[in-house]
């Protein structure tokens, strides 16, 4: 299939077979020449989704990793339309993004001792410092994601960010002065303020990505644990995690009479550098009341860039990367904590460890997939995360099969 570019008129060819993505509204393609970019056809082309994707490239964003060779943000660069027709804009062209993998994998810790056993919490540091400079440099050119999310972005070994689906971004009108709008998002990455609004009735703020980054750059420093997640200690159903956002339930720093809790598992608050904490408190605690003031995008990079020049080497592990603000490593203890299981294995504990467990793009995940679904029941994960159980839950476990075997017994005599 061929389509054109509107800039010179030039055909770009590609394969309605080699499809690299797909959603509800458009699906992305690889060219083949240039086999750098990819374009992206929407299913039901508009007038205002033209107007927006031109706006967006007469106004691109500065890419801060452009003098290293990488693309952190993957912005339309031209409009295509049919060979036939001129005038109907159907997609556009872009980067296309190769060797990475959604963030997710990366603070998620099962995932990334799977994938990625090496990468190291230096690594997660850098990860949130280059998150935090693509979204300053959107947020320079005027732009608001509006639906940051683990979902639109991508991470590659090296820490390096891609933010993609960039075109549902929040862009500015500058001809008509107004905001072609970002009608979508995430209630775990919406700020208290936002709760339960229509994103289409409304402009987004600067701040309301601030929420959202505060968000990722914690999970990615906390092993995967959301803000708000906590373990519930008053009566009745524990309440969602959009309600515990709403109300300022920020569980690592509870107020009196507080009725959530951290979660037993998850890393302590005061293993952060102190400096990022006071960033964590002005976002989740302050902010609530005062939004106008969450950390901006260039504060967290200065505090992350610091965090990472203040990393101390554990003795016993040198992949045990922790604050120098500490007595001991962290991550030692949290390996005992978890019975063993070390959240930064080292280079030497990998050598006896078994290909299938460390295997990362090679090989099928199908079968793994199937077996290791995720069970929840009030944000507890049963099966999937089974290695990270303390002991006491294992012994537990024990016992209950033993009591079941016992009682199946004398029930048949």
């Amino acid at each position: 299939m061929q389509l054109r570019r509107t800039s010179n008129g030039e055909l770009l060819s590609f394969s309605q077979g080699a499809v690299l993505g797909a959603g509800g509204e458009a699906r992305i393609f690889g060219v083949v020449e240039p086999a750098t970019m990819a374009v992206k056809i929407h299913h039901r082309p508009t007038l205002e989704r033209a107007e927006k994707l031109r706006a967006m490239i007469a106004n691109p964003p500065d890419d801060p990793m452009s003098d290293s060779g990488h693309v952190s943000i993957a912005w339309p660069t031209d409009l295509l339309t049919p060979v036939d027709n001129t005038t109907k804009v159907v997609g556009f062209l872009m980067p296309r993004v190769r060797g990475m993998s959604p963030i997710i994998d990366f603070y998620h810790p099962k995932t990334r001792r799977q994938k990625y056993p090496l990468f190291s919490y230096r690594y997660l540091l850098r990860t949130a410092r280059n998150l935090a400079a693509c979204l300053s440099a959107l947020h320079a050119r005027g732009y608001v994601v509006g639906d940051l999310n683990e979902s639109n972005i991508l991470v590659g070994e090296t820490a390096m960010v891609t933010l993609v689906d960039t075109d549902s971004f929040q862009v500015p009108d500058l001809k008509n002065n107004r905001f072609f709008r970002c009608r979508v998002g995430k209630p775990e990455f919406t700020p208290p303020e936002l709760q339960n609004v229509g994103f289409g009735m409304i402009d987004r703020k600067p701040e309301h990505d601030l929420f959202a980054l505060s968000v990722l750059i914690f999970q990615l420093l906390m092993e995967g644990t959301h803000p708000f997640a906590g373990r519930h200690v008053g009566f009745g159903e524990p309440p969602p995690l959009e309600e515990r956002i709403a109300s300022g339930q920020f569980p690592h720093l509870p107020s009196p009479g507080s009725r959530c809790l951290p979660m037993p598992t998850a890393p302590r608050f005061d293993f952060l550098p102190p400096a990022v904490r006071v960033l964590f408190t002005r976002c989740f605690v302050e902010g609530r009341a005062l939004p106008s003031i969450r950390p901006e995008a260039r504060q967290w990079q200065l505090a992350l860039e610091e965090a990472e020049q203040s990393l101390l080497s554990c003795s016993a592990n040198e992949q045990h990367r922790y604050s120098n603000h500490l007595s001991s490593c962290p991550w030692c203890q949290r390996k005992r904590l978890l019975g063993g299981l070390d959240p930064f294995p080292s280079r030497e504990s990998l050598k006896h460890t078994r290909p299938s467990r460390i295997r990362s793009r090679a090989g099928s995940r199908c079968g793994r997939d199937l077996l290791n679904q995720r069970i929840t029941f009030s944000h507890v994960t049963i099966w999937k995360d089974r290695e990270t159980w303390p002991v006491w839950v294992w012994a537990g476990a024990l016992m209950l099969n033993l009591l079941f075997f016992i009682y199946v017994y004398f029930s048949a005599s």
